[in-house]
Formats: structure tokens, sequence, C-alpha cells
């Protein structure tokens, strides 16, 4: 029989107490032995716990030790578990909070130890200076844990980014309702009755700023504006009452809104309501929503609280969702399947064996900025996908931006983000160009705030990683990977993009980079001149030449019926110069009239490019259709006849590896490093020096006329764009990582 033990404060008053009782009611006793130790013997509620389970108690340790840093209290005091004959399968911290929990769990005997998440600590570490300087102390310890337990999505996300713990296991398993003693106390007799002729509604909780008590009374306000027949019952107390009530009787909501106080049995007067209504700032896990549903009452909860409650439909503005209600039999929902399924959760944490480090496959954590559109990130996403053969990847994203991953993410592979809002950067240029200087002023401390965040929580994820591999993708996570960057792990660094010898980078090889163990560059060139840079300044890193490989092919390419299309793809921005190339596709327009120009992508600049083919009626021989799907993006490449780049500096331009897989031949501005690496000038495209613009257009031309140059080049850029496949560069990483 497996055995559990999980470690608690007390079973006073409060969500955390509460969510105990319930699981340890409800707990398969059967097949796991469990015991329950508590550091106080402070009680509220009268229960009586199946005779299976065991409670016992630590000895005292004041409660000044919750507000020492963790490490340095845990060589104070000491916690004895001599009687403790074979390990626990789990020892379980399910306070969070608590010193004594803390040290317990991480005490006793045992083989796993897991600690429960219960709120969103981003939230409370804003609001609540108490718990700031908690978490100050008590973050020492998730070090020391397997893994992690979430109540909901909502409080995964928050807690990572504030702790860093990026590379531990996380599990969402949401806690347990005993709907035996809600219908138990829903069935009591009480002399309290409601308007039979009104919608009464019921909210219940602490009476504090998360329960956002105050939005309620606002919305309620709203709310008797549309309709008289409502009554609003709030269950609970706390440090808010008075002024909540000053704000109802402010608001004429005297006669509308009743306080009913602490409640012993909440349930016979939540049983006596037509709905329930919610509008928390943020949650746990709200308990009180589960509650109200095995009552059968319909749920009005703000959408926010959804990531909170898993199957929760909220609205955007509860108000007129209420103004439209009516009243409903109420179906109970006894929660049995949700109940059965956190148990089979929490006993797979006690049944799941202790990794074997022989076995173990080794990590490989990769850091990006985003995962959107851009051939840098469909780079990093095939690599991640490469790894995912051989290795535990765990590919972190700072931003998570709209439109999701750029192209299919391996299941193998964890994607993680490390912050939940992204870059203001349209929202701060549209501020400035209307001169609103409060929102100019909002956007920019929000850009800062961003800012500092998305360097904070690069910091704190390497800092977490203490084995395996680390490989950031880009040089402003280099420098804090070279020097926070465990001594035992792997630490290999990338540019996807030409240094140019720009002092920043210079300063990166000689100095910023010093404790990379590797270093990958995309081309021969781009090794050789970086060896020559730190020749004398950095002996330790090695440099690699590791190239960008393609995912997919296209399975077959025909010459055949290609479209008089010259195509351009990429972010639209001023680095790509795609307004040079529709400006010079309008200056030969007349040489090759029945010719087009596509440039897709999108980006800042494609309105004003836009604008630009507008004003030059050139619309009918140059489109901007924007951003597409990878696959869309691959059949104009394979119906195009040309294709054309105009960049002003590129690293390894992934795009022309995509186009030579079609069998385009390419024309392109012989900027440094990229386009001379991937094109040979006179067999799969012409290069055409930089600022020789008449060449380049002649260059089009020429191809242009010549469908059977354009053919033997088509076919020699296949034949090269195979020398970059999957497996040729796989064996190259491989042997890099081990």
């Amino acid at each position: 029989m497996k055995r559990i033990a999980f470690f608690q404060d007390n079973l006073d008053v409060g969500g955390i107490q509460k969510s105990i009782m319930n699981l340890l009611m409800n707990f398969d006793y059967e097949h796991y032995e469990v015991d329950l130790y508590l550091a106080e013997s402070k009680r509220f509620w009268d229960v009586n716990f199946p005779p299976e389970l065991h409670i016992k108690y630590l000895r005292p340790i004041p409660r000044i030790f919750s507000f020492m840093p963790f490490d340095a209290a845990r060589k104070l005091v000491s916690l004895d578990f001599s009687d403790v004959k074979e390990p626990y399968d789990v020892a379980i911290d399910f306070n969070s909070y608590q010193f004594a929990c803390a040290l317990g769990a991480l005490t006793v005997p045992a083989k796993r130890r897991v600690m429960w998440i219960h709120n969103n600590v981003s939230v409370k570490l804003e609001n609540e200076w108490k718990y700031r300087v908690l978490w100050h102390n008590f973050k020492d310890k998730f070090k020391y844990y397997d893994e992690f337990v979430g109540v909901s999505k909502g409080v995964i996300g928050p807690f990572q980014e504030c702790s860093g713990m990026y590379d531990k296991p996380f599990t969402v398993i949401q806690n347990t309702i005993d709907t035996g003693e809600i219908y138990r106390g829903a069935a009591e007799e009480t002399d309290f009755t409601v308007d039979p002729d009104k919608l009464n509604l019921v909210a219940i909780g602490r009476l504090c700023h998360q329960k956002g008590y105050d939005i309620m009374l606002e919305q309620m306000q709203r709310l008797v504006e549309l309709r008289q027949d409502v009554h609003l019952y709030i269950i609970g107390d706390g440090d808010k009452r008075l002024m909540l009530e000053y704000q109802r009787d402010s608001l004429g909501l005297t006669d509308y809104v009743t306080f009913l106080g602490q409640k012993k049995n909440p349930f016979v007067y939540m049983d006596k309501m037509d709905a329930f209504v919610s509008t928390s700032r943020y949650e746990g896990q709200p308990l009180n929503v589960m509650e109200a549903k095995a009552l059968g009452l319909p749920l009005y909860c703000t959408k926010n609280l959804e990531i909170y409650s898993e199957g929760l439909k909220g609205y955007e503005d509860i108000v007129p969702a209420l103004a439209a209600a009516k009243k409903t039999e109420k179906k109970r929902d006894d929660l049995h399947e949700y109940n059965a399924e956190i148990i089979r959760r929490i006993g797979r944490l006690a049944d799941e064996p202790p990794v074997d480090p022989k076995t173990r496959k080794k990590q490989v954590n990769i850091i990006a900025l985003h995962l959107g559109t851009g051939g840098v990130e469909k780079a990093i996403i095939s690599m991640a996908n490469l790894f995912a053969e051989r290795y535990d990847v765990r590919l972190y994203s700072v931003y998570k931006m709209p439109g999701g991953p750029v192209m299919p993410v391996d299941e193998r592979v964890s994607v993680r983000y490390l912050l939940r809002d992204v870059p203001n950067r349209d929202e701060w240029h549209a501020a400035l160009r209307r001169r609103n200087m409060k929102a100019f002023w909002r956007e920019s401390m929000r850009a800062l705030r961003i800012l500092t965040g998305k360097r904070r929580a690069v910091r704190k994820m390497i800092r977490n990683v203490t084995e395996g591999v680390i490989i950031t993708t880009r040089h402003e996570d280099n420098l804090p990977l070279s020097k926070y960057g465990a001594r035992q792990v792997l630490k290999i660094g990338q540019l996807h993009h030409d240094h140019n010898f720009e002092k920043k980078y210079l300063r990166g090889f000689r100095y910023g980079y010093r404790n990379l163990d590797v270093l990958c560059l995309l081309t021969p060139q781009l090794v050789e001149e970086a060896a020559e840079v730190m020749k004398g300044y950095n002996s330790h890193t090695r440099l690699v030449y590791m190239p960008n490989f393609l995912e997919r092919y296209p399975s077959s390419v025909s010459f055949e019926n290609r479209e008089k299309t010259v195509l351009a793809v990429g972010r639209v921005t001023a680095v790509k110069r795609f307004d040079l190339l529709a400006e010079q596709f309008v200056s030969l327009h007349k040489r090759a009239p029945d010719w087009r120009l596509r440039i897709i992508g999108g980006g800042e600049d494609l309105e004003r490019i836009r604008r630009y083919v507008a004003e030059k009626n050139a619309g009918d021989y140059i489109d901007l259709p924007g951003q597409t799907d990878n696959a869309a993006v691959q059949d104009e490449m394979l119906r195009a006849s040309l294709y054309a780049m105009s960049s002003s500096s590129e690293g390894f331009p992934f795009v022309l590896l995509e186009a030579q897989s079609c069998g385009l031949p390419i024309v392109a501005y012989d900027v440094r490093v990229g386009p001379g690496f991937l094109v040979k000038d006179g067999e799969t495209g012409r290069l055409v020096p930089e600022g020789e613009r008449a060449k380049f257009e002649d260059s089009l031309v020429s191809l242009m006329g010549d469908e059977e140059t354009r053919r033997r080049m088509g076919e020699k850029a296949v034949e090269h764009a195979a020398l970059f496949t999957r497996d040729k560069i796989a064996e190259k990483w491989f042997t890099v990582i081990g």
C-alpha cells in the first residue's frame, strides 16, 4: 500500500484548511495509507475524519521562523521523525505558506516531495505586504521539491514567473468538494427566508480585496437600474466589511444587498438562492463555485475566473446576463466524477516511481524570445523538435504571441511561457501619434515593466536549472547564461544573425561569453571572424559552425506551369527593404509587363508599402496579401518562378533555404554572410553587389526572360537545399550535446 504524508498548519477557518478537509474526507483509503501532520491543534469546523486517517502533530515552532530566510531557519530548528520506519512514497506540503509545513515535508523520510500552490502569487505579491515578506523568505525552499501542484492553470503560470521554477514538473489538481457535507448542511432547519418574488443572488467568501466585492456592488447598481426584483446576499466577513457596507449605502443599494456575515453552515442559506455570483479579481481555485454547482445554482462569474476553475464559462459582463436571468429549476450535481478524478491525480503522485538518474533522459532547455512568425522562430522550433528524439526538451518562450507558434511543435516538447504580457510597441506608437500623454505615459511604464520582467524571468530560469543543457538563441540571453548558468550545466549560446562587427557583439565574444561552453554560429565565415575577435580574450568558449535546417521538404517539385511571379517572404520591416523591392519592380515593370511581384508577410512597414503601391497604381502587378501560414507559403513557392531578397542584413536566411527546396532561383543583394553562403552565383541564382540597383533589376529581367536558365538553377537549388536536411545537422548537434 502506498503511503502519503500531508503537512498542513491547522484546521482553522480558511480556504486551504477547507480544501484539505474535503480531500481527506473523500480520500481512497482502500489503496493509500495517509498521515496528516498538523503544526497546530486549532480548529474551526467539527469534522469526523474517517478512522483510516492518522492525524499527528508536529512539535510547536514559533511563527517567527516563517519570517526568516528558509535556509537560515532550517539550520536553527529541526523535527523528529524517528517514528517513521519506512519512507513515504510522497510527502506533500499542502500549505505552501508556513515554515513548519515546509520543514516537515522536506525533512520527513520520503521518496518524493511535492508543494501545493493555492493562489495567484503575482497578485498577492502586488497587493499584500505581508505576503511579500513571506515570499522573500520562503522562496529559498522551492528548489528542494521534486514537483509542484497547482489548484488551477491560473496559479501555475504566475508562480513560475515569480519563482523562476521552470525546470520542475507542474500538475493541475483541483480541490475536492464534500457534497455530503453540503447536502447535510442544506437540509438543516433555519428561520432564514428570502422573497420568492425576487431573483435572489448569493456570493460567498472573505470580505477582502481579492474577492472583488467592490466590483460586485458597482455591477449591482447597474443591475438595479435594469430590474428591481433582485436581491444580493453576501456570506462572509473580513477587514473590508465596514468599507463595503458604506459603499452599499452610498450606491443606494441598502434595500438590495444584505451582508449575512460569517456562517458555519453557509449551505442552508445558499440552497434558498436562485443564482451564484462571483467577481473575484483572482483566485487559486474558487471552491464556492463548485459548492454552488453542487447545489444546482446557475453560475454568473466574470470571465477572468475561467482559468481558475476547469469547465467554468464566465461572462465578459455579468450585468446583461443577470438582467435577462429567470428563475430555473435547480439540478444538483454530486460531483462524483469530478472528485474521483482528483483522487486519481493525487494517487499518481504517490504511484509514480522515482526517476533513475541512469535511465533519465538528458534535459535540454531552450530559451526563445517568442515563437511567433519568423525564420529564427522556425529554426528554434525545428531544433526543439529534433532534440525531442533523444532528450527531455523544454522550450521556454519569453512571450506568448497571438496566433501561436509559427509551426507545429512536437508533442514531446514541453512549451512554457515566462511572461503573461507581450510587447506593447504598437500601443506605444499609437499613443505617441495621437499625442495622448496619459496613454503614452501608461504604455511607457508598461513597456518598462515588460522589459524588466523579461530580463528578470530569463535570469531566474537560468539560475534555477542545475543540470543538463541550456541553449540561448540571442545575444541578450547569451550574456545572462554566461553570467548565471550553473557550472555543471552545458551552456550553449547562439546568434541567429550577422554580428557585423558591432561593438556589443565584439564585447560579448571577448568578455560577456567567457563562461559559455559552446557558441554556435550559422556560417563558417562567422566562426572564423569570432575566433579572431576572441583570440587572447576568451579561450574557454568553443566555436561551432551550426547551420539551420529544414524540418520538412516538399514531397515533389515540378517546374511545369510555373506562374510568372517573383516572390518575397518575411516580416515587413526596415531591414528586409521590401519598400526598395517594390520601387525596383515599379521601375522594371515596363520591361516585363506580364510579371508580378508578391510580398508575403506582416509587419510595421506593410501599410506604408501598400500606400506606395496604390500611389504608383501598381496594384495590378504588386501584391501584399499580409501574413499567412507555412503551408500556404510553400504552395506559393511551388507556383512562383523566382525569389527576390532585398535585405540589408542577414545571418542565415531560412527563407532562402525554403525557396531553394521549392526549386526557386534566387536574386539577392550580396550583403554580408547570409545570401552569399546559400546562393551560388550563376548556379542557384544571382548575387548582386550591395547598392547596385540597376544590376539587381537587370538580373531579375534576365531570368524572367530565360525559362531554361530558371529551370536549371531551380534544379541546382533543390540539390543545394538537400545539404541542410534534418539528418545531416542532427549529428552535428548530437555531437555537441552528447
